[in-house]
């Protein structure tokens, strides 16, 4: 019994500092010879040190330090999609990972690294780090970062031990460089900091597990054993346009937050938010989500119905599909029927979607209005990123295809027997993927009874004006501009008995829709609804 406590404390002494324990240094050496960042594998990559051959690190080289590994290995995958230009992997999905050690500190020196990089590449190249200490290249930059700008290195292990026999040429060459470019200080060469205007950090209210007032006084006055979460709560609001949306000052964080562990609170962008709002299901309908993972707007779109009707989620890679699972089980949306499919290859005229009423469409797309949220601004090719108009009009072989695939998804959608409501949402803000989908599928749209209902009357940003009939219902979300993520929201209604408006909603019930004070009411009769059906 005393063995086994002097262990748990070792080992939990060695995470307070950083260093791994004897399982977190197998998990890492799994990690290297598995994908191969850390030890190299010879093949032509493009990291820290430039399109160089990646050089195998011998065996006895490695970090202690379980977060400098991950950063390493974060600093290569991000490297190597950068410069592919295929994308699929994210700074936070590779550092905030649940079999992450110390997400924080992991998180942080891999921003600061990538942050670096226009310093660090010049001194790497200059130095030969990688291999002269016999590391890889990613491995150098986040150990010459910590040496060079972080908290500094300890001579823990074979790795580090190594890169501080090089420290007087790498401060050498940093002073070198400064000296040659003619600045004081590494500041000046670093990427700005982000878009124009500051992003704050949003979480959703979850009404399922609870009200936006209740979360509102726990946060302002949590329970005394999350007393310290209380400087947080107070700087929360309610934001202005979604009633379940709190905002918080740009930077928070929020991960470890007691609300967010128990599915109160889902880390959302405003943005993200749109869609579901812009559907407005009401409790009892049956509802499509057409590419449903990660899940947190099929989630959403379950607290707005109370939890009453169904929605079936589709997702056709079985990853993806479990995440979707977890995120449904978390929140307790109980309505969500996940299925592993492809939504283009289902009949929507089959009788199991007889009843289906509305469709949430938020398909593949570049994801260009997500570079701030992704934190590409620090990667290389930020310097390339388009910007304003330039990025409206952008559109190349990959957009065309993206697009393509979206008026694919649409045209599917509307083939839904009963279907009254249709979102498409895009994360992007290339005309192509937004206005030019639209205007693609509007004449079948029109012979199925649809039109284009203005969503979210009071928002000023709308759609681009000339490129398809009724842009100015549309709606636009610039990430430079408005404080989160690019987004594009479309609503594709059905008149009834030939009235204009969403499910035959009237233009004054579209804007009374779009008030936060009506919008609460509404959620107030949901929860009310809700605990009779409960009891």
């Amino acid at each position: 019994m005393k063995r086994k406590k002097s262990i748990l404390q070792r080992e939990r002494t060695l995470q307070r500092q950083g260093l791994p324990s004897k399982k977190q240094k197998r998990d890492v050496q799994r990690q290297e010879q598995g994908a191969g960042p850390l030890a190299g594998g010879g093949q032509r990559q493009h990291t820290a040190g430039g399109n160089k051959k990646q050089h195998k690190a011998p065996q006895g080289l490695r970090p202690t330090s379980a977060v400098h590994a991950q950063a390493a290995y974060a600093v290569q995958r991000l490297l190597e999609a950068d410069a592919s230009k295929r994308g699929g992997v994210t700074l936070k999905g590779l550092t905030l990972a649940p079999h992450i050690t110390a997400k924080k500190a992991t998180y942080a020196v891999t921003c600061e690294a990538l942050k670096h990089l226009p310093a660090l590449q010049p001194i790497l190249e200059r130095t030969q780090l990688a291999q002269r200490a016999g590391i890889n290249d990613s491995l150098a930059c986040v150990l010459a970062f910590e040496l060079l700008f972080g908290e500094g290195l300890r001579p823990t292990g074979p790795a580090e031990r190594a890169v501080l026999q090089q420290q007087s040429d790498l401060k050498q060459a940093l002073a070198q460089l400064l000296d040659a470019v003619g600045v004081a200080g590494v500041a000046e060469l670093l990427p700005a900091a982000g878009p124009d205007t500051p992003h704050p950090r949003t979480a959703r209210v979850n009404t399922l597990r609870m009200g936006v007032e209740e979360a509102m006084r726990w946060l302002r006055s949590p329970p005394p054993e999350h007393r310290k979460w209380a400087a947080v709560g107070q700087l929360a609001a309610v934001d202005e346009l979604l009633p379940d949306l709190l905002t918080f000052p740009p930077g928070t964080d929020l991960h470890d937050h007691p609300l967010v562990d128990s599915g109160v609170l889902v880390l959302q962008s405003k943005a993200s938010c749109m869609p579901a709002h812009a559907l407005a299901p009401q409790p009892g309908w049956a509802l499509v989500d057409a590419c449903a993972a990660p899940g947190n707007k099929t989630t959403h779109l379950a607290a707005l119905m109370a939890n009453q009707g169904s929605i079936v989620a589709f997702e056709k890679d079985p990853k993806r599909l479990e995440r979707l699972h977890g995120n449904a089980a978390a929140t307790g949306a109980t309505c969500i029927q996940p299925e592993l499919a492809d939504f283009l290859a289902l009949d929507p005229e089959e009788a199991q979607y007889s009843g289906v009423q509305a469709v949430l469409l938020d398909p593949s797309c570049s994801g260009s209005g997500t570079a701030f949220s992704r934190m590409d601004y620090l990667l290389p090719s930020s310097a390339d990123r388009l910007k304003g108009q330039a990025a409206v009009e952008h559109c190349d072989e990959r957009v065309e295809a993206l697009a393509q695939f979206q008026q694919s998804c649409i045209l599917q959608a509307l083939r839904f027997p009963a279907l009254r409501r249709l979102v498409y949402s895009t994360c992007s803000v290339h005309a192509r993927e937004n206005e030019g989908v639209v205007a693609a599928v509007l004449e079948e749209a029109g012979a199925r009874g649809f039109h284009l209902e203005a969503a979210f009357p009071t928002w000023p940003r709308r759609g681009v004006a000339g490129l398809v009939e009724g842009a100015e219902r549309l709606v636009r979300v610039d990430p430079d501009l408005d404080g989160t993520d690019g987004f594009f929201v479309a609503v594709f209604a059905k008149a009834e008995g030939g009235q204009e408006g969403g499910g035959g909603v009237s233009a004054a019930d579209q804007e009374q829709r779009a008030s936060p004070a009506a919008a609460r009411k509404r959620k107030k009769k949901q929860q009310r609804q809700q605990a009779a059906a409960d009891g």
